[in-house]
C-alpha cells in the first residue's frame, strides 16, 4: 500500500510536468517500478501461502535495481539533498533506538558483575556506532549537493540492514546455545558491512573532506585486525567484546579527527 500510494503521488505530479518531457518520462519510469514492485510483493504473499517458500526478496531486489537504473542518467530529476539526508538520518536514529531496546536484555534485575560488564560494553558499542555516523553526517557529508539521492538511499538500505544484524549479533553474544563460530562470524560481518556502508557515504563528502587512500588503507588494516582478533579470542567473550568496543571507538576517533583536520585545512 505504501508503494502504491507513492506511485499515485508520482502520477499526480506527472500531469503538472507534461511540458518537461525528460522529467515526465522519469516520473513514468519511477511509477512503473513502484507499481511492479507492489505487484511482486502481492504475488510473493500468495506464493508463500501456497508453497511456504519466501519470494519477497525478488521484489526488494527489483525495487532497488529498478530505482537505481531509472534514475541513474536523469539530470532533470533532482531532489532536495539536504532534506533527503535528514530523512535518512532519522531512519538511522530510529534504528539505533531499536538497537538499544534490543540489547536491553543484558540489563537484568539482579545484575552480576559479569552481566554488568557486558551491559556496559554493549552500550558503549552502540554509542560508538552512533557517534561514527553522526560525525560523518555533521562534519563530512556535503548536504548541499545537487543529486538525485538514489545511491545515497541505497547505501542506507544496507546500512540499516547491517545495524539490525549488529543488534541480533549482540543479543547472540551472551546466548550459550548459539554456535560460537557462527555467531562470531555473524557479528564480524555485520560490523564490517556497517563500516563499509559508512565509508561508501564518503563519495558524498565535502571537497576538502573526501576520504583519501591512506584513510581507506588504515580502515582496511583495522578491519582485518578486528576480524583476526575476534576469531582468535572467540572462546573468551570478555576479551571479545572489549575488542569490539575498542575497534568501534578507534574508528570513531579517526573519523572525527579526519573530518576536523580536513575541515580546518
Amino acid at each position: 500500500m505504501i508503494l502504491l500510494n507513492t506511485a499515485v503521488q508520482y502520477l499526480t505530479e506527472y500531469h503538472s510536468h507534461k511540458e518537461n518531457q525528460e522529467l515526465a518520462h522519469q516520473i513514468r519510469k519511477s511509477s512503473a517500478v513502484l507499481i511492479t514492485e507492489a505487484i511482486l510483493i502481492l504475488l510473493a504473499g500468495f506464493a508463500y501461502q501456497l508453497t511456504g517458500i519466501e519470494f519477497s526478496w525478488i521484489a526488494i531486489v527489483f525495487g532497488m535495481t529498478g530505482a537505481t537504473f531509472t534514475g541513474k542518467h536523469s539530470e532533470a530529476y533532482q531532489v532536495d539533498f539536504m532534506h533527503l539526508t535528514e530523512r535518512a538520518m532519522l531512519y538511522v536514529v530510529f534504528t539505533f533506538g531499536e538497537m538499544i531496546i534490543g540489547i536491553a536484555g543484558y540489563f537484568e534485575e539482579n545484575l552480576s558483575l559479569g552481566n554488568l560488564y557486558f551491559s556496559l560494553m554493549v552500550f558503549l558499542i552502540a554509542v560508538a556506532l552512533f557517534l561514527s555516523y553522526e560525525t560523518l553526517y555533521d562534519h563530512i557529508v556535503n548536504r548541499e549537493l545537487s543529486d538525485n539521492g538514489l545511491n545515497y538511499l541505497l547505501i542506507h538500505v544496507f546500512l540499516i540492514f547491517s545495524m539490525n544484524n549488529i543488534t541480533a549479533s549482540l543479543e547472540f553474544m551472551h546466548d550459550s546455545e548459539v554456535n560460537l563460530m557462527q555467531k562470531m562470524l555473524f557479528l564480524i560481518s555485520s560490523f564490517l558491512l556497517y563500516y563499509c556502508c559508512l565509508f561508501l557515504l564518503g563519495r558524498y563528502a565535502k571537497k576538502q573532506c573526501g576520504f583519501n587512500r591512506k584513510f581507506y588503507l588504515t580502515m582496511a588494516g583495522m578491519a582485518l585486525s578486528f576480524a583476526v582478533l575476534m576469531i582468535l579470542f572467540r572462546n573468551i567473550m570478555q576479551i571479545n567484546i572489549l575488542i569490539t568496543v575498542i575497534y568501534s571507538f578507534v574508528v570513531y576517533l579517526i573519523l572525527y579527527k579526519f573530518g576536523k583536520h580536513q575541515k580546518s585545512a
